[in-house]
């Protein structure tokens, strides 16, 4: 007796959209978008790295004072059809250049070279 059946394997890969070489202008704002939309229903989350350095935005509370001067760097999660992870940079400097990597902790990460120019 034998039974035939067919086994798809889905291999969960982060996607950063736009181009591997992102050239921008100093003082605008950068914005990366990282999406995985393969793979196991909880894909965990997703961390962001500039060369081999976890960028860490600072989390403030609502009633806090400084929200006036918001914070340069910031990192948005969100869960629709797909896991979507959104760093954004406000007035890019000549230190933000470098390799950008997103990196899910249940799939393969991706990376793209920012480069700000004058």
């Amino acid at each position: 007796m034998s039974m035939a059946f067919r086994l798809n394997v889905v291999e969960a890969k982060a996607i950063i959209l736009g181009p591997t070489d992102l050239y921008v202008k100093m003082g605008s704002i950068v914005t990366l978008t990282c999406i995985i939309s393969q793979g196991p229903h909880d894909l965990g989350t997703i961390y962001w790295y500039r060369g081999s350095n976890l960028v860490q935005p600072v989390e403030l509370h609502p009633n806090d004072p400084s929200l006036a001067y918001p914070h340069r760097i910031s990192v948005e999660l969100k869960w629709t059809e797909a896991l979507t992870s959104r760093l954004k940079i406000l007035d890019a400097k000549l230190s933000d250049s470098g390799n950008y990597t997103c990196l899910p902790t249940s799939a393969e990460g991706t990376s793209v070279m920012v480069h700000v120019i004058n």
